[in-house]
């Protein structure tokens, strides 16, 4: 499991840098950059937002502001003049080289070339719901789907803005047409639904790695998912939504208690939703269940976007 990065990646940083050190000393400053902001993470915790970070002694310091602008300031001074430095820095900052904490946790979630799917497919099916999982899989897998990243937690709206940290009401009520320029406007994706399969696949098999029993594995994905995520029938279930960061399961949270939302499937003309919610049982919409939704501009009130990186 890594932290996601909302800067762009260490080659954009580059360019800019290139303007300033040519290019064999830029690569390797921008890889500075890229760790300096990487060391630093950002929390939220009851509406405040803090920033953690280890001192040199390997101890977690906790503090109420960044400190990515001064590290990334520092590591220029030491190849630039200071004026130089400033002005470099003020363009990293106003071009697409957003320096700004680590914000989200995400998993990353190997394409369809990995060998762990096609292990999956030598799984002998114990009913009809495991069978219509290989038959997708085997979709996905055809589709040549390139390594993507999922957040560890469910989205949340706070103060206006889409986050994904734990201890939320998830973000539900919005359209397929609104998640869409929801994503777009904070440079993410609906996921697909063969990348929802191959989620699933990297589940079951991190559920396996993890001593669980691999038909125990295969049923609570594809055939009653109680075990997994927030239904009903699930231990300690609540009436309501469960709070976003709740019930980590192999490094992931939030499964089921909402729906999730996927990208617009021109050939079946809609939205899958993905899995079930608290009020369902484990067993009525597991995890690998899928349905289609028609309508892009209706509400979802039991549904948040699933979004990928």
């Amino acid at each position: 499991m890594k932290n996601a990065t909302v800067m762009n990646e260490v080659q954009e940083i580059r360019k800019v840098l290139e303007e300033y050190l040519g290019n064999r000393k830029a690569a390797k400053v921008a890889v500075e950059i890229s760790v300096a902001v990487q060391e630093e993470t950002q929390h939220t915790h009851s509406g405040e937002v803090f920033f953690v970070h280890k001192d040199e002694a390997g101890k977690l310091v906790l503090k109420m502001e960044s400190s990515v602008k001064e590290n990334v300031q520092a590591i220029l001074n030491s190849y630039l003049e200071k004026d130089e430095a400033q002005e470099c820095i003020e363009q990293l900052m106003a071009g697409n080289c957003e320096i700004k904490a680590t914000e989200f946790e995400t998993i990353k979630i190997p394409g369809s070339e990995s060998p762990i799917y096609a292990e999956l497919l030598k799984h002998e099916p114990t009913n009809d719901k495991e069978a219509k999982f290989i038959d997708n899989l085997k979709e996905a897998i055809s589709k040549s789907v390139k390594e993507f990243k999922v957040f560890v937690n469910d989205p949340s709206i706070y103060n206006g803005k889409l986050q994904f940290v734990p201890g939320f009401k998830p973000a539900m009520g919005y359209s397929y047409k609104e998640w869409e320029k929801l994503a777009k406007a904070n440079g993410l994706r609906l996921g697909t639904k063969d990348e929802y399969i191959l989620f699933l696949g990297w589940l079951i098999t991190n559920l396996i790695n993890d001593d669980w029993l691999r038909l125990n594995a295969w049923f609570s994905v594809c055939t009653d998912s109680k075990k997994l995520g927030h239904y009903c029938d699930s231990l300690n279930a609540k009436d309501y939504f469960e709070p976003t960061g709740s019930r980590m399961v192999v490094g992931k949270c939030d499964l089921a208690n909402t729906y999730k939302i996927l990208a617009g499937d021109e050939k079946s003309v809609g939205c899958w939703l993905a899995g079930g919610i608290y009020g369902n049982y484990g067993h009525c919409n597991p995890l690998a269940s899928l349905a289609l939704s028609f309508n892009y501009n209706t509400h979802i009130n039991y549904g948040v976007g699933w979004f990928v990186l």
